[in-house]
Parts: C-alpha cells; sequence; structure tokens
C-alpha cells in the first residue's frame, strides 16, 4: 500500500502500466477497497493470482472481479505460495518479495518482512533480469487461466531490463520452480545461523537440512510459543546438533509471519527473505517435483532481522504441527478462470475426477442462487479448457462439483472476466471520439440533442479520415491491441471503438458487443407532432384509454423534423464516401444511421434515398489494408451490414432491368457481391427492423438471406448470377460449350434470342430454336452480331447508351437497319476474335442456324 500511495503521489505523475499480485491466501474484497481504485486510477491493468483453495473472501463480497481487474486461481502439486507485488511503469520497475499475502492480516496486520526493489525499465541488476525470467517461467510450471498467464509473460517482459548493469550484485532472486531453494544457498561453515518462520516442518527436515548445509557454530530460532506451527521435539534435536543454540520466543500479541534465513560469516550477515517457510515443501523440493511455489529474494544486510523475543533454553511443547498437513479431498477439483469470447464461454480447470463435472453460476454468489449450465464428463487426471455457448442467464461468479461417493466436491469461485476491460488505460485521451454516450433513439427524437449529435458527428468524421490506399495511413488500430494476447484481438479492438462511439452506439453497430441495458433494438413511430388530446374520427375517450398506452420501444419522430434529418444523412453520407475515408467503424456508423432513419419513414414516399445507400455501399468495402489490420469478426460485422443494404436497393429493381433503380441496385452489386458472399446471416439479422410505422423502409430475414444465397454462389460460379436471371426471367436456358441455348415452343425465336442476350450480358453467345427456326447473337459490349435462320447471314449492329438486345431486336415489325451485313459463312474477323474471346465453337454455331435455313 505504500508503494501504490507513493507513487500516486510521485512529482513526475508517471504512468503506472502494471500490477501483479500474487499470494497464497487472497481476499479480494480487501484489494477492492484499498489496492483496486488507487491502481486503477493510475491507469494500471491489476491481475491478482492466488492459490485455488485459499480465498478467504466470500464470492457475494465481490464487487469488481472480472470488469476492473483480472483474477484467477493457480494450482500446482504443492501450494501456491509466492508473495510479489510488481508494479511497472513506462520506466519504473518497483517490486517487492516477501511473506505478507493480499489481505487484511498480510498487508496490514501482521507482521512481516519485504524486500523492496526500485529499479529501471532500462537498465538495472542482474537480479531484476532473474526475476523476469522467475515471471515468463512461471505459467509453464504452474496451471493457471491462459489470460493470466499472458500478463504474467507480459510484465516478466516488461520487467527484464534493455541493460543488466553492476548495481547491487550481491542481491538475487529466485524461485524453486526447477531446482530447490536450499541448493541455491553457498554452502557453510558460518558463524552463526538465524531463522523465523511461523510454520516448521513436523520433523524438523527444513531446519536440519539447513543446518548440514551451513554447519553453523551457533544457532539461533525465533517462534511464537502458540501461534506458530512446529514439533518443539524434532526442533530440539536439530538444536542438539549445533555447538550452540538459542531460542527467542516471541510476543503475540500479532503473528510474526514473516520469514527468515539468516546467517553471518565473518562479521557479514546474509539473509534470505520471501515466501519460503522452514519447511521441507518449500525449501528442499521444487515445484515441478511436486513442492510448493516459492519465491525469495537473498542479499546482505547491515544488522540482523531476525525479531526481538524472550531468550529461552528449550521450546514450550506444542502440538499445532499436526495442523500443518490439511485434510484434501481424494479428488481434486480446481476452476483456474472463466471469461467470455464472444458469443461462448471458456472455462478452465484441472481435475482428478472420472465423475460428471457441473458448471454453474450465481449472478453475484449470493447462497441459494447458483444455476448449472454445463455439464462435462472428464477422463482421468485432466486440464481442461472447456468452451461451449453462454446461457442466456449467466451471473459473474462460476463454479464448478463434482459428487463422488456421495460426497460433493465444490471449487472455489471464479469471476467471469473481460481481459480486454482490465486493459491499462490507452494513452489516447486526446484522441477524436463523441463527446458523450449517445442512446440513438432518446438522441433522434430529441431535436436538441439531435442537432449536437449531428455536429459532434461530423466533427468526428472530419478529424479522423484516413488517407486513400497507397498514403501513409493513420493509425487505426488501437494500442490495447498491442498487449492483447491474439484471441483478445477482436476484444480490444472493440474496446478501442466504444472509447471513440461510446457503449450505446457501440452495441448496435456491433450487436453482439455489450447491448443496451434493456437489450431491444431502437424503433420510432411516424407520426404528427403528438397532440395526446386529439381523436380521431369513429374515436372515443373510452378507445384512446384503452389503446393509447406508454410504449418504451416506440418513439415519435414528428414529420417536421424529416426533412433536417435527410439533410444532415446526405453530410454523414458524403463523409464517408471521400477518397480520405474514415475508419471503418465509423463508416459503419453512418451506415447504421442511415438505415434506422430509413426504418423510421424519415425519406417519406421518396426514393431518393437509392443513390445513397449506393454510396454507401461502396463507403463499407475495405480497403486491403483495413482488411489485413481488422479482426476478421469485424470484416463479418461489414459484410453482413453490406448485404442488408444491397437486400434494400433490390426492393422494387431488377439486377438486370434498364430502369434507373436498376441501376442503381446493379451498380452496388457488382461492387459489394463478394463481399456479401461472406456474410454471417445471425448478424445480418441483428441489423433488421420491424416495420412498425408508415413509409418505412426495412428488409425481411428473408431478402437479406436470397441476397447472400446468391452471393455466394456466384463466388461459386460466376455464371450462377446469370442462371438466376433466367429462372426469373421464364427462359429455359442451358450453357452448352460456352453458349445459352434456349430451346422451346415460343413463336419468335429472335425475340427470345434478344431477351437471353440481354440477361445473358456484355460478353455473352445466345441461341434461341423453336422447332423450325434458330436464332443466334452474339454480344460483345455495345456491339451486337446478330444472324438467324430466315435470314442466313451477318447483321451488325450498335446499341444506343440506354438500349438493351431485347429493345433494339424485340420489335415484331422486322429488324432494324443493321451497320452492316455479312454472309454467314463469311463472317467478319470480329465475329471469329469474339467467338475466340468466348470460347465457344463459331462453326457449330453457324452450322446451327444452317440446319434451321
Amino acid at each position: 500500500m505504500t508503494l501504490l500511495r507513493e507513487w500516486r503521489d510521485r512529482s513526475d505523475g508517471a504512468r503506472l502500466r502494471e500490477v501483479l499480485i500474487t499470494g497464497f491466501t487472497h481476499d479480494l474484497v480487501f484489494l477492492e477497497r484499498h489496492c483496486v481504485p488507487t491502481a486503477r486510477a493510475l491507469g494500471a491493468r491489476i491481475t491478482v493470482l492466488g492459490d485455488a483453495g485459499q480465498a478467504v473472501h466470500e464470492p457475494v463480497d465481490v464487487r469488481y472481479a472480472g470488469r476492473t481487474y483480472q483474477h484467477g486461481h493457480a494450482a500446482c502439486v504443492g501450494a501456491f505460495h509466492p508473495k510479489l507485488v510488481v508494479l511497472v511503469g513506462d520506466d519504473d520497475v518497483w517490486a517487492a518479495i516477501g511473506s505478507g499475502n493480499p489481505t487484511w492480516s498480510g498487508w496490514g496486520h501482521n507482521q512481516e518482512l519485504w524486500l523492496v526493489l526500485r529499479t529501471s525499465t532500462r537498465q538495472g541488476p542482474a537480479a531484476q533480469r532473474d526475476l523476469a525470467a522467475w515471471l515468463v517461467d512461471l505459467p509453464e510450471v504452474v496451471a493457471m487461466p491462459t489470460w493470466i498467464a499472458d500478463a504474467v509473460v507480459r510484465v516478466g517482459g516488461y520487467v527484464a531490463p534493455d541493460e543488466v548493469d553492476n548495481s547491487l550484485p550481491d542481491l538475487r532472486i529466485f524461485g524453486n520452480l526447477r531446482q530447490p531453494i536450499l541448493s541455491r544457498l553457498s554452502p557453510g561453515p558460518v558463524d552463526a545461523l538465524r531463522v523465523s518462520s511461523p510454520f516448521f516442518d513436523p520433523r524438523g527436515a527444513a531446519l536440519r537440512a539447513l543446518v548440514d548445509r551451513f554447519s553453523p557454530a551457533a544457532m539461533s530460532v525465533a517462534l511464537q510459543p502458540t501461534l506458530s506451527q512446529y514439533d518443539a521435539a524434532a526442533l530440539a534435536q536439530v538444536a542438539a546438533t549445533v555447538p550452540t543454540t538459542g531460542f527467542r520466543l516471541l510476543d503475540e500479541s500479532r503473528t510474526y509471519h514473516g520469514k527468515l534465513v539468516e546467517w553471518a560469516v565473518d562479521g557479514v550477515t546474509t539473509a534470505l527473505v520471501g515466501s519460503a517457510n522452514c519447511t521441507a515443501a518449500a525449501m528442499l523440493s521444487t515445484t515441478s517435483a511436486g513442492g510448493n511455489c516459492e519465491l525469495v529474494a537473498l542479499a546482505p544486510v547491515l544488522d540482523s532481522l531476525l525479531p526481538e523475543g524472550t531468550a529461552a533454553t528449550r521450546i514450550p511443547p506444542s502440538e499445532a504441527h499436526a495442523l500443518a498437513t490439511q485434510p484434501r479431498h481424494a479428488v481434486k477439483l480446481v476452476l483456474l478462470g472463466a471469461r467470455r469470447q464472444e458469443q461462448d464461454l471458456v472455462v478452465e480447470l484441472t481435475t482428478t475426477a472420472r465423475e460428471p463435472v457441473t458448471i454453474e453460476s450465481s449472478p453475484d454468489g449470493t447462497p441459494g442462487t447458483w444455476t448449472a449450465f454445463q455439464v462435462w464428463l472428464p477422463t482421468g487426471e485432466t486440464s481442461a479448457t472447456l468452451r461451449f455457448p453462454a446461457p442466456e442467464q449467466l451471473g459473474g461468479a462460476v463454479r464448478a462439483w463434482v459428487e463422488v461417493s456421495g460426497e460433493r466436491v465444490v471449487s472455489s469461485a471464479v469471476y467471469l472476466t473481460d481481459p480486454v476491460r482490465c486493459l491499462p488505460r490507452e494513452d489516447e485521451q486526446d484522441r477524436p471520439r463523441l463527446v458523450r454516450d449517445y442512446e440513438l433513439d432518446k438522441t433522434i427524437t430529441d431535436p436538441a440533442l439531435a442537432a449536437r449529435f449531428n455536429a459532434d458527428l461530423l466533427r468526428l468524421l472530419s478529424q479522423v479520415q484516413r488517407p486513400p490506399t497507397g498514403t501513409s495511413a493513420l493509425r487505426t488500430q488501437p494500442a490495447a491491441v498491442e498487449v492483447a494476447s491474439s484471441e483478445d484481438r477482436w476484444g480490444a479492438w472493440l474496446h478501442h471503438v466504444e472509447g471513440i462511439l461510446g457503449p450505446s452506439l457501440t452495441g448496435l453497430v456491433f450487436p453482439s458487443s455489450p447491448r443496451l441495458p434493456d437489450g431491444t433494438v431502437t424503433r420510432w413511430t411516424v407520426g404528427a407532432d403528438p397532440d395526446d388530446t386529439e381523436l380521431a374520427d369513429g374515436e372515443d375517450e373510452d378507445v384512446v384509454d384503452t389503446e393509447i398506452e406508454p410504449d418504451s420501444e416506440h418513439r415519435t419522430i414528428p414529420p417536421s423534423e424529416h426533412r433536417k434529418l435527410r439533410t444532415w444523412a446526405i453530410r454523414w453520407v458524403k463523409a464517408v464516401s471521400r477518397p480520405a475515408r474514415p475508419p471503418l467503424e465509423l463508416r459503419m456508423t453512418v451506415v447504421l444511421l442511415y438505415l434506422d432513419l430509413l426504418a423510421a419513414g424519415v425519406w417519406g414516399t421518396e426514393e431518393s434515398w437509392r443513390t445513397e445507400v449506393r454510396d454507401l455501399v461502396h463507403a463499407l468495402l475495405p480497403d486491403d489494408e483495413e482488411t489485413d489490420a481488422l479482426p476478421g469478426r469485424t470484416i463479418s460485422y461489414q459484410c453482413s451490414l453490406t448485404a442488408v443494404c444491397l437486400a434494400l436497393l433490390f426492393q422494387g429493381a431488377s439486377p438486370h432491368g434498364g430502369g434507373e433503380h436498376d441501376i442503381i441496385a446493379k451498380a452496388a452489386w457488382e461492387a459489394a457481391r463478394e463481399s456479401v458472399a461472406f456474410a454471417d446471416r445471425r448478424l445480418a439479422v441483428e441489423y433488421l427492423h420491424r416495420a412498425a410505422q408508415p413509409h418505412a423502409r426495412v428488409v425481411s430475414e428473408s431478402e437479406v438471406d436470397e441476397i447472400i444465397h446468391l452471393a455466394e454462389a456466384v463466388v461459386d460460379d460466376p455464371r450462377a448470377e446469370v442462371r438466376a436471371a433466367f429462372a426469373q426471367a421464364g427462359l429455359p436456358a442451358r450453357l452448352v460449350n460456352g453458349v445459352w441455348v434456349v430451346d422451346g415452343e415460343f413463336r419468335n425465336p429472335r425475340r427470345t434470342a434478344a431477351q437471353a442476350a440481354t440477361v445473358a450480358g456484355k460478353q455473352s453467345a445466345v441461341l434461341a430454336r423453336n422447332t423450325s427456326r434458330a436464332a443466334l447473337v452474339l454480344r460483345d459490349g455495345a456491339t451486337l452480331y446478330f444472324a438467324e435462320s430466315t435470314a442466313p447471314r451477318w447483321r451488325v449492329y450498335r446499341l444506343s447508351p440506354l438500349g438493351t438486345p431485347l429493345s433494339l431486336l424485340g420489335n415484331p415489325e422486322g429488324l432494324p437497319a443493321a451497320v452492316s451485313q455479312h454472309p454467314l459463312d463469311a463472317a467478319p474477323p470480329q465475329v471469329s476474335q469474339l467467338a475466340d474471346r468466348l470460347e465457344v465453337d463459331l462453326t457449330q454455331l453457324v452450322a446451327a442456324v444452317h440446319t434451321m435455313s
């Protein structure tokens, strides 16, 4: 706590990036009250890691775990026991290695021992590098949630100095992950050995090993008569092997929880402090071999750290050692952590159970509120990552239980974590953003607030424009993405977007992200300026009383505001359609706003919206740089929103017609059909509105599905679009060796061939036949080469800008004048060249016409 206050009160205002806290017992309620607010206010990500079975808080009392700070459980065969606090800034590393658990007692009441290291990220002692290496190696040996492991490794990377200097050459920091602590201590003989520990082995094994290694001429042991756990007879036996031994009995007004091994040689005293008690599991074993996980620091000290006490020649008998081995269930079930990833819940656990394991959640951990939502069947000793769709009613606290031989084994609770929201605060306080969180329904229906929103949005769109592709681009990825693991990339990006748009708009633009509190889709009612006292013809006041009720889902946009809203919408469209476009999330925001206004009936019977929606479709398409830089799920949203726009444009339009609406829809389709092929139908449905008012422009789920299906078919088969158009036109066309062949009982093959050539497109070959006549059209853009069996010669035509083969050749009164004519068997060179490009056999086509002659 002192370190945090000192950092807060620094005159240089240095940012705090990371706070890492580890301990055996841990009290999240204590941390939330005394640590988390200060560290979070300084901008840090806070990561708390404790032994899975040693939480001293009640789940019902925990408020902010998983949302403001990260908490996870660690599991190893022995106890997860290191007591460590690391504070990392841009230039500074402060680390405290000691004996105090992150609890009221460990950080407040007990007598504890700490070594505090204050150094730099640029250069520091070798011990700083060793601490960094221990942090990086920790997740390799100790089980913990993967997102906590990512944070621990990242903190280790920050702690490692760029350059190791010669400062503090006698300081050492190490653990016992792969090598016992005792083996790291230089052997004796020593003049004096001093030991203080709240826990000793029942048989004094660790103390005996220390004596054997140091061969001390004298030894002092400090303990509390009733608060320490020890075997008096075992300690006396070890003491008998040392020439001079003394015991210090410490007062018991407070618990002496500090762990100390200290030795003196030629007047120089060296102290070992940290988490390791004087036990075999701590001092003589390794974590990887089944011992505890410990962390210690070794350094010379000017004066002895052994606490003062009353000298005693013998130790009072104690039975506390009987409590040293805590009862454990035969079956181990450890829930390491739980997190939400998109629509799924990820739970990480370890267990030795073979029976079904039930996963349950509670809104806040209150007894009686736990609800089971998943059952998993393990196989033997297992570390598992379970991923399954998150239930609709998912609480913030998660735990697991298994019943073995009639006994229920329940894990400690973990807290549903959003690692992205726990990231360090971004350094983009002056970045462009909307000045407030706008709830769209309230904003658009309030003229004054709507005007503020329009000005705010236009300002933002002008400030964050991206240069055209090929020029140096503005930074569009948030800093948070750089500190998130790959699986958090979408969440980090979404968190960045929320900082720009606010939670409400973000939840509407990206519907599967956190929704608005009521979870509803915004809708408006179109009508006159409201007059609650006005009655329609045939109504009486009783009808009004029963039918007009407040509806929180429908808000009125008065017609008097429509023209202004349309003007604003045009400005938004222009702002996102310029070559220097804003980032994709802002272009999508404008599209969503426009579609919402269309659904609100703001355009009435006007059709001017079509050209603007077409321009928005073009604006939605990401360039290659955006596609590579943005999370894949962002592109899925973009494709899905594009599908909704295209479905809207094709209402009252045909992709093969020649009308104004047809041409507008066709232009949008040709630009975006490949993008729509990758739309997610479930996401597209989230963008749909219900037609709850007159003049609403909305699309149905079936219309969107039809557009997506057609786009998918075109990607798989480039001619699928033409096949669909033939089917829509009622033409039984077959593709035979590159030629669209239409056989039927129609009376006029010429008109049928012209209609088919109009559908088939600008580069096509069409043959229409009935039982007696045939007509052939080869089309090369605006040039048509036509032949028919009744007059076997080539006729060359040029289409007008608005003309089609059908409009040119479909006249029943006869053929128009041709630009030129040629014998059927002596086709002009252009016909042969076109046939080669279309990969059709011109000889066979000519023969087909001759056959009908």
